[in-house]
């Protein structure tokens, strides 16, 4: 077959193959999936939404719906009970080796889709191409890698590539929420794993992330770099994207505006809640002084009426006797 394995040497031609089909692979899910489709912090024009679209389903199978639904309502219940893949829950070694599994099995959830799943794309491809034929993307990369690679090497790029979004996932649900520092006091345990994660294309920013979901910048101080963001600029420069919203202020003025104001609430939410245990307090010594001073005057009552009956019964023992 004319050009059958044809880049199967020399040996760095299939790692290069893999790790640029790698990166496009990244670029589809940071910035289709998650910064477009499920926080709506940036829209694309349709040619480059329809390109990564049609990747995502080449190389991965993910149905934008699932990954939507499952991505909000890991906001939703960040690190606690409900939360599709925490390791606050399920333990870190469980979902930064097996997180996959987890995904898998909450976008079997059909309520949760029809909860968390709103507003994802509803045309004739989704329907009949990307959620329809979900696994004939996978066959059509299968049989381009078979061609160009040949068996042995073709089968082992496409193995490669069909756990590359896996691991991606594994790292930021797991090592994201148990290593690294924090730049925004979020009520779950999000944290950033940059430098270490650079090859992410900005996710390992995740603390900045949960900070302000919708920013289609994850970016917050000076020393990190959000390779995802670059790529939106120049989309942008060439009409292909559109910033819906990006947070521009520093970390520190964003913490004092919006984690400042936060953490006022929470202190006078625990002042009234203060307020109102001691109001309940009193108002139950009260009843308890009301319902003792009326025991205490029943229980003179009750003596006065024994005391009276006695007098009465010794009178009628007296006079009896004298009747006789």
């Amino acid at each position: 077959m004319p050009g059958y394995g044809i880049l199967a040497h020399p040996w760095w031609v299939p790692v290069l193959w893999i790790v640029v089909l790698g990166h496009v692979t990244n670029i589809g899910n940071t910035l289709y999936l998650h910064r477009s489709a499920t926080h709506g912090g940036v829209r694309f024009h349709p040619l480059a939404e329809y390109f990564m679209r049609t990747w995502i389903w080449l190389t991965t199978g993910i149905v934008t719906r699932e990954w939507v639904a499952v991505h909000r309502k890991h906001h939703a219940f960040a690190d606690r009970e409900g939360d599709p893949h925490s390791p606050e829950v399920e333990g870190l070694a469980a979902i930064a080796l097996a997180g996959v599994f987890f995904y898998q099995k909450a976008a079997r959830d059909t309520a949760m889709l029809e909860t968390y799943g709103k507003d994802c794309p509803d045309d004739w491809m989704e329907r009949n191409v990307f959620t329809g034929k979900r696994s004939l993307g996978l066959l059509l990369m299968l049989a381009l890698d078979l061609y160009l690679f040949g068996l042995g090497i073709g089968l082992l790029v496409w193995s490669i590539m069909a756990i590359w979004m896996p691991i991606m996932g594994n790292i930021i649900n797991g090592i994201g929420h148990a290593w690294g520092y924090r730049n925004f006091a979020t009520r779950d345990k999000s944290r950033n794993i940059y430098p270490w994660g650079i090859w992410i294309l900005g996710e390992e920013l995740h603390n900045n992330h949960h900070a302000d979901p919708k920013s289609a910048k994850f970016r917050a101080r000076w020393f990190e770099f959000d390779i995802g963001w670059i790529y939106i600029r120049l989309l942008s420069l060439v009409g292909l994207a559109r910033v819906v919203y990006a947070r521009k202020m520093s970390a520190a003025a964003f913490r004092a505006k919006h984690y400042g104001s936060q953490a006022k609430a929470k202190v006078k939410a625990a002042g009234d809640g203060a307020r109102e245990r001691v109001g309940d307090a009193k108002r139950k010594l009260g009843e308890a002084a009301t319902n003792a001073g009326d025991g205490a005057r029943e229980k003179v009552g009750d003596a006065k009426r024994k005391l009276g009956e006695a007098a009465t019964n010794a009178r009628a023992g007296l006079e009896k006797p004298a009747a006789d």
